[in-house]
């Protein structure tokens, strides 16, 4: 009775291995007579700009500086040294010949402390349909992607020559002004 149950559990492994299809294309694409198909490094960068002009919310990550470099009067829980943290926060394509995406920098924000304690910093982005609220999408399924990079500061000249303000109003509405602009550069 024991042999009778273990031989067809030993089995299954063998049987399961013929039902399963065969392994997904991850770096290629299939053969053309499939439906799928990866994006190339050009139609992948094309729908990243599409993104960026289409989106206004993105999450900046940063991680935690060592405790040395920060403020004492800050008084941040300890423990946090390395350790990422996401948040969400405004940006705009001000500059679209640079594709450099603008950043309303408050200095009190935790992300922008991070920077200035020499974090690195990425802003990642997805797409959201225009009728999620009619139908249900999984995000795994939708188009996303992140700028890696560091912060650069805006001089009074980028500002007024590119409009940031009149960029950042029209986006967000009055009441955004009186913070520094910063642009995500990779």
């Amino acid at each position: 009775m024991h042999l009778s149950i273990t031989l067809p559990l030993f089995l299954v492994p063998f049987a399961a291995s013929f039902s399963f299809p065969p392994p997904q294309h991850i770096f290629s694409n299939p053969p053309s007579s499939s439906d799928f198909k990866i994006p190339t490094i050009h139609e992948s960068a094309i729908q990243a700009r599409r993104i960026l002009n289409l989106e206004t919310i993105g999450t900046l990550s940063t991680v935690f500086p060592h405790s040395s470099s920060v403020e004492p009067a800050e008084n941040r829980p300890s423990g946090l040294e390395g350790a990422p943290i996401g948040l969400m926060d405004y940006y705009a394509n001000c500059e679209p010949q640079t594709g450099n995406p603008t950043i309303l920098a408050i200095s009190i924000a935790t992300s922008f402390k991070n920077v200035a304690a020499g974090s690195n910093i990425t802003l990642s982005l997805r797409w959201h349909p225009p009728d999620a609220h009619l139908r249900r999408y999984s995000a795994a399924n939708l188009p996303r992607f992140s700028l890696v990079g560091h912060l650069e500061e805006l001089t009074q000249l980028e500002i007024e020559k590119e409009g940031i303000n009149g960029c950042f109003v029209k986006m967000l509405g009055p009441g955004c002004l009186g913070t520094e602009y910063m642009r995500v550069v990779g």
